[in-house]
């Protein structure tokens, strides 16, 4: 048996289009306890006993839940890919040219990074999931429609002439990815920069990086 993550608080601030509004996901205690483990050892350091014991359950609860740890580490990369898509989807809806829809999407992905650091960095733990498991699919799935949808923002600015991109679409969106990853590395609650600074300023240098043309409208209200 497996519980996933509730996404209802996400669904509902994307709904509303308050896509800015991000708070830390819901998780149950299991993965919660995962979730810091893995942040704190690794996905290899951790060991199943290590996240029944931060939970406070016993190995035969935990395993009434997840299958394995592979399972709990599908549950946690599930439930970060699950929201940050609704929010892209939705930042995307909200922006009128590629501009506005690039500067939307980066920010609320930087936003989602710091607002929960130890769940974001759980996603640099996919390359220990089995190849042939069929959840990494899945999640894989769901990233590759996020960079899709982003994709389409570039080439749709490339057309209108909004930006200017030097060479493949896709390799200049890794960049961009890659560098919002970047934040969980570096950012601390208690530094001098809030969650809104860092976001807004990555999406003033992922418009840098695509050659955006000058535009002096943007719109945080």
């Amino acid at each position: 048996m497996s519980t996933a993550a509730t996404d209802e608080p996400d669904a509902v601030a994307t709904a509303s289009g308050d896509w800015r509004h991000v708070e830390p996901l819901y998780l149950p205690v299991t993965l919660a306890a995962a979730k810091d483990a893995f942040h704190e050892r690794g996905f290899h350091g951790t060991s199943i006993r290590d996240i029944a014991s931060r939970a406070g359950v016993s190995l035969p609860t935990l395993y009434y839940h997840h299958e394995n740890k592979q399972g709990i580490l599908v549950a946690l990369l599930e439930a970060g890919i699950s929201s940050i898509l609704n929010r892209v989807r939705a930042a995307i809806a909200d922006g009128d040219t590629p501009r506005q829809q690039l500067s939307n999407a980066i920010e609320t992905i930087v936003l989602h990074m710091t607002a929960d650091l130890q769940l974001a960095s759980v996603g640099r733990e996919l390359r220990y999931l089995d190849s042939d498991n069929p959840h990494r699919q899945h999640y894989v799935g769901m990233r590759t429609e996020m960079e899709d949808l982003l994709a389409d923002v570039l080439r749709r600015g490339m057309a209108s002439g909004d930006f200017q991109i030097p060479g493949n679409v896709r390799e200049v969106l890794r960049y961009l990815l890659g560098a919002c990853q970047e934040v969980t590395t570096w950012y601390r609650p208690e530094g001098a920069r809030s969650p809104a600074q860092v976001a807004e300023s990555y999406a003033a240098t992922s418009l840098r990086a695509v050659g955006a043309s000058s535009d002096t409208t943007t719109d945080h209200t």
